[in-house]
């Protein structure tokens, strides 16, 4: 099959972009059903990016700062936060649409062109992380948008060109992986070597010499808006959540992505895919591959979920690199046909991740608003909407009362809920398993009908501490929206909140360790069937 037509191609992805956007904006609100706490995590950082915060120099986050700086953006317009949180997606993807292009165009044969292009449209622009759940949701857009990045540039690097320009290749490493540093870094960091070994192989000198330009480019630029202390903050957060107690990892073990039933068959295609490619003569092809496989199986570990999303990439590349001649191996096998079959079996593999993220946005507009609430007060933001079912029917969880001691704490290990007081006093065990918003929403409500609070900054001794998206409360200076399990920025808040029943029961647990703080004292205020409230008083 011969080469795309560069104008029919081009049409083709605007086609499915302005399909995506007409699914995305045309119900006028977002409807979200899983993954809440992920939408109020972004809903903070691009409000407080709005008020002129920096992520890493004014809260800690491991995430970069162009995850959320298009957001921020058009909510700064006037955007409604829901579409704010759609269009960013939109954007992305026109902003990458020329480079998704030009790939396509130069690497693949014209159906793999429009199938590697569109799909990487719909992975920019679909309200679900992957995986098989059939659900709506804004989390972990971020990794989608890195992904979609490191399929370009694997491909350009794997994939022999079939229409050159250095110039073009160049422009595309360059943006893509800047967009990686300032992304999700752990991406830049796992396909940096793969990528920069490929261009020396290929002596891709113009593309290298490019890349590199743009890249200073870029890092000079945020080093001029941010400061040198950007970087070193960057880097600080990153430091503190690999070394979090929270949540050292956000899925399985690395051993698990190895050997486990789940995930060996895909190893095993990339391994066969390997050496059938060294079998056929692309020796530089087949270890480039190699070289990425780690890269691989990383990204995946360092994503909640470990969604191998590089199946997919692996598939394509596969096809591509079929030989045009009949050849054999020493087990006689025809390489093409086997290469075929590999790469056939990994898009199986992988097919519930592509099946969601195609058709998640057609769920989207077909929820049924009736069975959602708006959840953030104000008009601006009265577009974002949740389940009913989920977040005002409150799940908790917590150990049956036994005599037995042992099947005690068994139980409560079992269900991760330490025993925790304050000040001496038992907390009691509780973990919240479902309710979220509902439960911040009646917190806000409580904390309104105490006097002097409008404007004051309350730390939530829990994962989210986030509830100035529902008062009249501001956040807390130098917090981290997300708890990482560092040093918490109490000290810096005017009231501590105590849960009664933490969304993170280890949390609430490291975060009260930690009391009282040197030169701080605290003053209870209030207290209900929710939460403790407590004064912070600086000596």
């Amino acid at each position: 099959m011969g080469r795309p037509s560069a104008g029919i191609l081009f049409g083709f992805l605007v086609a499915v972009l302005v399909v995506q956007a007409g699914l995305l904006l045309g119900k006028g609100v977002l409807l979200i059903d899983q993954h809440e706490g992920d939408a109020l995590h972004l809903m903070q950082i691009s409000l407080r990016m709005g008020q002129g915060q920096w992520p890493h120099l004014d809260f800690m986050t491991p995430i970069g700062v162009l995850a959320f700086a298009p957001v921020s953006w058009l909510i700064s317009l006037g955007v409604g936060a829901g579409k704010a949180m759609m269009g960013s997606m939109l954007m992305v993807a026109l902003l990458m649409l020329s480079a998704i292009w030009w790939v396509g165009f130069s690497r693949l044969s014209s159906g793999l062109a429009f199938a590697f292009g569109g799909f990487l449209i719909l992975l920019i622009t679909a309200l679900v992380y992957g995986g098989d759940a059939q659900v709506a949701s804004i989390s972990m857009y971020y990794n989608r948008w890195a992904w979609a990045v490191v399929f370009m540039l694997v491909t350009l690097v794997v994939l022999p060109a079939g229409r050159e320009s250095e110039v073009a290749d160049g422009l595309v490493f360059g943006f893509g992986m800047a967009f990686l540093a300032l992304c999700k870094i752990t991406f830049f960091a796992a396909f940096l070597p793969g990528i920069l070994l490929g261009l020396i192989i290929r002596k891709q000198w113009t593309a290298l010499g490019v890349g590199l330009a743009i890249g200073l480019l870029v890092a000079g630029a945020m080093t001029l808006f941010g400061g040198p202390e950007f970087w070193v903050a960057y880097i600080g957060d990153l430091r503190a959540v690999s070394g979090s107690g929270i949540r050292p990892q956000p899925g399985e073990s690395l051993s698990y992505l190895l050997i486990s039933p789940v995930f060996l068959a895909g190893n095993l295609c990339l391994l066969a895919g390997i050496v059938l490619l060294r079998q056929g003569g692309q020796a530089v092809e087949g270890m480039l591959l190699l070289v990425f496989a780690p890269a691989f199986i990383y990204a995946t570990y360092q994503n909640w979920g470990n969604d191998p999303k590089w199946l997919i990439i692996l598939g394509f590349i596969l096809l591509s690199l079929r030989p045009d001649r009949h050849l054999n191996n020493a087990f006689g096998w025809d390489v093409g046909r086997s290469l075929g079959i590999v790469s056939l079996v990994s898009f199986a593999l992988i097919l519930p991740t592509i099946y969601t993220i195609s058709l998640a946005n057609v769920r989207h507009a077909r929820l049924d608003r009736a069975d959602f609430f708006q959840v953030f007060p104000g008009a601006n933001n009265d577009d974002v909407f949740m389940r009913v079912d989920r977040m005002y029917a409150t799940v908790r969880r917590a150990p049956f009362s036994v005599d037995n001691a042992n099947i005690r704490q068994t139980a409560e290990a079992a269900i991760a809920l330490p025993e925790d007081t304050l000040f001496g006093q038992p907390l009691g065990l509780c973990k919240l398993h479902m309710g979220l918003v509902g439960m911040l929403q009646q917190m806000a409500t409580d904390l309104e009908e105490m006097d002097g609070l409008s404007g004051k900054s309350v730390f939530v001794a829990d994962t989210f501490s986030n509830l100035w998206l529902f008062g009249k409360t501001t956040p807390v200076p130098k917090a981290a929206p997300w708890y990482y399990g560092v040093q918490p920025a109490y000290k810096n808040a005017d009231f501590l909140l105590v849960p009664l029943c933490p969304a993170t029961p280890a949390a609430r647990s490291q975060i009260l360790a930690g009391l009282p703080l040197s030169g701080v004292n605290f003053q209870e205020v209030m207290r209900n069937e929710l939460f403790i409230l407590l004064r912070v008083l600086p000596d």
